[in-house]
């Protein structure tokens, strides 16, 4: 079966309906989440404003073109916050109550 994706808001109704929502860890690890997906998204802001090359100054005060550095930190950004989102839903799959079909986990698989 194929995976379902899922957004934040889906995610976080899903929480509230199987009782955790207001447990320590999710609420920890979703706090974490958000903070992850504000950072891509200024990642991705900055790469669209500046570019994939930059320019900078050498010691000998030479302007050289190189690739952007953040293009090399979008992926790890990206990988943290996909397990801190597995770990929601692990959260969700383990400590919750069973959902219902109505609710739409049903259908999601880790």
């Amino acid at each position: 079966m194929a995976k379902k994706r899922m957004e934040y808001g889906d995610i976080m109704k899903v929480a509230e309906t199987c009782g955790v929502d207001k447990n320590a860890f999710f609420v920890s690890a979703a706090k974490r989440y958000a903070m992850q997906v504000e950072a891509i998204e200024k990642i991705r802001t900055k790469i669209d404003e500046d570019g994939l090359m930059i320019a900078h100054c050498n010691v000998r005060g030479e302007i050289n073109m190189d690739v952007n550095p953040l293009t090399v930190q979008l992926p790890k950004y990206i990988d943290t916050a996909n397990k801190t989102l597995s770990l929601m839903l692990e959260i969700i799959l383990k400590l919750g109550k069973q959902p219902t079909d109505s609710d739409g986990l049903g259908d999601f698989k880790l």
